[in-house]
């Protein structure tokens, strides 16, 4: 059993909530369309590509933790040219996942997969608040559970054949030695989503305006973090949505053709 989190900013609520998470991949000819979204996030990129390597990635952020997150874009750009690969195993794991923004990486990762296979495909994660105790949560692929483990605490605690696996640091060795193919990519999507639902256990919005360099457990995890970029004026936003909601829609504008005033992500 676990206390719920204490101290400034704390989410007295945490006990009572669910963290969501939905991405989609639309693949379209000589491009893949991806977007993301989850309590503290909304992203869209479209990955160009020739059919074998990536000519271009051009990202959109309309939701953000804190203000020097949309420079995440330059680094982006070191996958352009780099073969199209199943994830995660990818010559383009050269790029570094903390030069990028963490997320906008991981999307760009899935959109060059999806290039291979085609198609329209769609995953949901749902972490329930670990308190008072451990929780079932899943990964959804088009509506179908994928995994369903029991987590806390950062670890998977059941089944028992997977107890006691870690679902950060480490994750990459076990998940290779037990899954292929897409139940190897659906474990990814989970863990990279996992990692983001300890943020329900603060006030997120609570920091808004304050400055991000203030916090140094998080210096260097990512472009926004890197210490030369979080000085330069880098505050919180107040971004952070309840997705507990089941009825919370995620994503509702991915499906239709971005606006004229958003046309400049997709072409």
């Amino acid at each position: 059993m676990t206390t719920r989190p204490h101290g400034r900013n704390a989410n007295r609520h945490f006990g009572e909530g669910i963290f969501r998470r939905r991405l989609r991949l639309i693949a379209e000819a000589g491009q893949v369309r991806a977007g993301l979204e989850d309590t503290n996030h909304a992203m869209r990129l479209v990955l160009r590509h020739d059919g074998e390597r990536v000519t271009d990635v051009a990202p959109r952020m309309t939701r953000i933790p804190i203000s020097t997150c949309p420079g995440a874009a330059g680094p982006l750009r070191a996958f352009v040219g780099l073969p199209l690969a199943p994830y995660p195993l990818r010559s383009s794991a050269v790029v570094s996942a903390r030069a990028n923004c963490t997320h906008l990486h991981h999307l760009t990762l899935l959109a060059m997969a999806h290039a291979l296979r085609g198609g329209v495909r769609e995953y949901d994660i749902e972490v329930p608040d670990e308190h008072p105790a451990p929780v079932w949560a899943s990964v959804r692929r088009d509506g179908v559970e994928i995994h369903r483990w029991r987590t806390f605490e950062g670890s998977i605690v059941g089944p028992d054949e997977l107890a006691g696996l870690p679902l950060s640091a480490g994750i990459a060795r076990w998940a290779a030695e037990r899954f292929e193919g897409d139940a190897l990519e659906a474990a990814f999507v989970f863990a990279n989503a996992y990692v983001v639902s300890f943020s329900r256990r603060y006030e997120v919005n609570a920091y808004a305006g304050q400055r991000a360099a203030v916090y140094g457990q998080m210096s260097g995890k990512c472009y926004g973090y890197q210490p030369e970029v979080v000085s330069h004026g880098g505050v919180y936003f107040p971004n952070s949505i309840d997705t507990t909601p089941p009825e919370t829609r995620l994503l509702a504008d991915f499906d239709q053709p971005p606006t004229q005033g958003a046309a400049s992500w997709k072409n």
